[in-house]
């Protein structure tokens, strides 16, 4: 029972993590737009990047390794949908699945991108092209969908007794 209370807490913490990345990136984004074209830009986006990189990271990987062991620890199962019990924790594994898929196609090779960019226009003193603000704001629009499925899953969990 000790090893579950951890892995909760644990498991509540990444979460807290993973949300708290949602207003300090929707904060930067718009500081970033309002500084578009300023020497300062660059650091920001490099801020931004750094910052919603290892808030992903410790939140997503905390998120799934405590979920995985609690359902494990729990005998709950994963994506057992016909089981007649536990939709809610069955829709919020499929929606960490998809999250999953979303950084690992889409926001790596974007960020990966951006950053190159954006050392690019530092090491030779060059202002951002607009080929850079697309991959931004391609990379801005993921992570706003990624978002909306951390909120998702928080409601999902927040209303399992519902």
């Amino acid at each position: 029972m000790a090893e579950y209370i951890f892995l909760r807490a644990l498991h509540i913490v990444s979460v807290i993590v993973w949300l708290g990345v949602i207003p300090a990136d929707l904060l930067l984004r718009k500081i970033i737009r309002d500084k578009k074209g300023t020497e300062s830009e660059k650091t920001l986006l490099s801020f931004w990047l750094k910052l919603t990189n290892l808030g992903g990271i410790v939140g997503l990987t905390g998120v799934l390794v405590t979920g995985i062991f609690m359902s494990i620890t729990l005998n709950y199962g994963f994506f057992q949908f016909a089981s007649g019990s536990n939709h809610w924790l069955y829709t919020k594994q499929f929606v960490i699945v998809i999250v999953i898929l979303l950084t690992a196609v889409f926001v790596i090779p974007s960020a990966k991108k951006v950053r190159l960019e954006i050392e690019k226009s530092v090491a030779e003193n060059l202002t951002l092209t607009e080929e850079t603000y697309k991959n931004i704001s391609k990379l801005g629009k993921i992570l706003t969908a990624i978002n909306i499925l951390i909120v998702l899953n928080l409601l999902l969990t927040l209303t399992k007794n519902l």
